[in-house]
């Protein structure tokens, strides 16, 4: 599994996207926009499609030219090409009523229901019907298309008669909720105030979306959100796409004009702004945006935890516990982690491993829960996991960041003070290299580089005596260094270690849960899991096929495993919780 996932990687990472730049007029710039932000959108889409087995609809939404019909098709693009999945995208604009019965509409009800675009406007019992005969596999399947350029429904129809695996179903209000009424009492803007003073129009509207609407949006499996500043970028966006569509279609009275755009999107500001207030704690994926359509931040959906009375917390050390000694494996774990999946414990490596170690672990393990690096020097939240945001944190790229110790160059400088006592006796990460780490630790070019990127210490290999090592180490400790010996190396850092990570992250659980009981379970094999070991409220000592366990002052709710690696992570995980892995 962690192989395949890697090469699943770097199959997107290596993905040509230079036929859908042309398809729609992208500049090369999206190529890198694409991969940063949407890389973890589409391998999270994929891993949740193939653990179900079952076709997944994802909903997009996003303000009139937002970018939501490109993603959608780029979502499409890199399911089928990187992933090998079937994949559709279907759009909310493509179930409008006909003009005629729009026209209708409009003599009937309201004469602004002739304008399309507003709920009420499309025929909504059928986007529910093909989506349904879709994830129910009950092909063919006629989907309607719709035809901007002369505003009406194409003549004919699109035929899906293949499974489909992944149907993307974009549009402008998808996921949005009714108003209540008192809020429809005031007109929103102009043509609400001059065109609908009875508020006729607005109150059918509202009813559409609380009806048949929900039942639509409820069918979606994952909630995609490209979130607009506010409502005042709309008009410029969408008077991009009206250029775009008058230089494919050369024009003709239904691209409109700037003045009519002006108009036309006073029909969605009322949703619109409804949507950008209410939505964001909905979706599973929000994208901000600026002005100029560009990402500036990714939140994801806070993660829903247990709502047992006791909410366990496991922390997890990476190498020889989770992976095995010898080949990195985590094979025999994975029934016990679908089960903590499944009752929803989290499981969060603690290691000390850098931050690009563990973002490609964690994309290999599907695991979206905190981690922490590098012995306890820093805990990583993914942005939008709590509610809140934990206290004295910062925010750096996805993450919130908690750091306990100074950055890696102040620990490089006390190595350098002492080291010329100690000539020939040792090597740094900094010295090693590359090259030199992949010698080190057997490891390719890729793990070597993501190991070299400490943040906030070194490892050191040494290959001198012990006397000379405790000399050195002892040097480096009244410089105010904290020395952890792992299986391989000496690690260089500050006064933190995974105990200390461990209770700070667990108080941050407590208080994001005060309704629940947090208890922690510790698993580790090495002299550097002690701390943890001891900090937790239960412990589990793995027992290693190379080297005898730890020592750990306390009796009490300890167990040695007589498994090894994984599989005897997963018998203490099973001892404590007596919960049983999920085969």
């Amino acid at each position: 599994m962690n192989e395949q996932n890697q090469s699943t990687e770097q199959t997107l990472l290596d993905l040509d996207l230079s036929a859908f730049l042309q398809a729609h007029q992208l500049p090369d710039a999206f190529v890198t926009t694409a991969k940063h932000w949407f890389s973890e959108l589409a391998q999270s889409i994929a891993e949740q499609q193939q653990q179900t087995k079952k076709p997944l609809v994802v909903g997009i939404n996003g303000t009139q030219g937002s970018g939501k019909s490109t993603l959608a098709d780029l979502l499409v693009y890199v399911l089928q090409n990187a992933f090998g999945l079937s994949a559709v995208a279907l759009s909310l604009d493509d179930f409008y009523l006909t003009k005629a019965a729009r026209n209708q509409l409009a003599q009937e009800v309201h004469p602004l229901l002739a304008t399309r675009g507003v709920p009420g406007t499309h025929e909504i019992q059928l986007a529910i019907d093909s989506i349904k005969a879709l994830k129910n596999k009950q092909l063919p399947v006629a989907v309607p298309r719709f035809n901007k350029a002369v505003d009406d429904r194409a003549e004919k129809a699109e035929i899906i008669d293949q499974v489909i695996d992944v149907i993307i179903f974009e549009g402008w209000c998808v996921g949005a909720e009714a108003q209540s009424e008192e809020s429809l009492t005031s007109p929103a803007n102009t043509l609400e105030a001059q065109d609908d003073s009875t508020g006729t129009w607005r109150e059918y509207v509202n009813a559409a979306l609380a009806g048949d609407y929900q039942i639509l949006f409820g069918l979606m499996d994952l909630m995609v959100m490209l979130k607009a500043p506010s409502f005042d970028c709309v008009y410029a966006w969408r008077l991009e796409q009206e250029e775009k569509l008058r230089a494919k279609t050369g024009g003709g009275k239904q691209v409109m004009s700037p003045e009519e755009v002006a108009r036309f999107i006073q029909f969605y500001q009322r949703i619109t702004e409804h949507t950008l207030q209410t939505l964001p704690a909905r979706a599973d994926y929000v994208y901000t945006l600026d002005a100029q359509r560009q990402i500036t931040a990714l939140s994801r959906k806070p993660i829903t935890l247990g709502d047992k009375a006791t909410q366990w917390l496991i922390f997890t050390d990476m190498d020889g516990t989770l992976l095995d000694h010898h080949t990195y494996s985590f094979a025999p774990a994975e029934p016990m982690l679908k089960a903590m999946a499944d009752q929803a414990i989290p499981v969060m490596p603690i290691t000390s491993k850098t931050q690009a170690e563990l973002e490609t672990l964690r994309k290999a393990l599907n695991n979206q829960h905190p981690f922490i690096i590098e012995n306890g020097a820093a805990v990583l939240i993914p942005q939008g996991y709590f509610a809140e945001q934990p206290a004295d944190t910062s925010t750096e790229g996805d993450y919130w960041v908690k750091s306990f110790v100074a950055p890696r160059a102040h620990w490089q400088s006390l190595i350098d003070k002492v080291s010329s006592h100690y000539q020939g006796q040792f090597t740094t990460f900094a010295q090693a290299g590359i090259e030199g780490i992949i010698e080190m630790t057997g490891l390719d070019k890729q793990a070597a580089t993501e190991a070299s990127q400490r943040q906030y210490g070194e490892p050191v290999q040494w290959r001198g005596g012990d006397e000379a090592k405790q000399q050195m180490l002892a040097e480096l400790t009244r410089l105010g260094a904290n020395i952890l010996e792992g299986g391989r190396f000496i690690h260089v850092s500050g006064n933190s270690d995974k105990g200390v990570a461990l209770q700070w992250l667990r108080d941050v659980f407590a208080t994001q849960l005060p309704a629940q009981t947090i208890k922690t379970l510790a698993l580790g094999d090495s002299q550097n899991d002690v701390a943890m070991l001891e900090a937790a409220d239960c412990a589990v000592i793995v027992k290693s096929p190379v080297k005898a366990p730890p020592q750990v002052n306390r009796a009490q709710n300890l167990l040695l495993t007589t498994e090894t690696g994984p599989a005897g992570g997963a018998e203490g995980v099973q001892k404590f919780t007596q919960i049983a892995p999920n085969n």
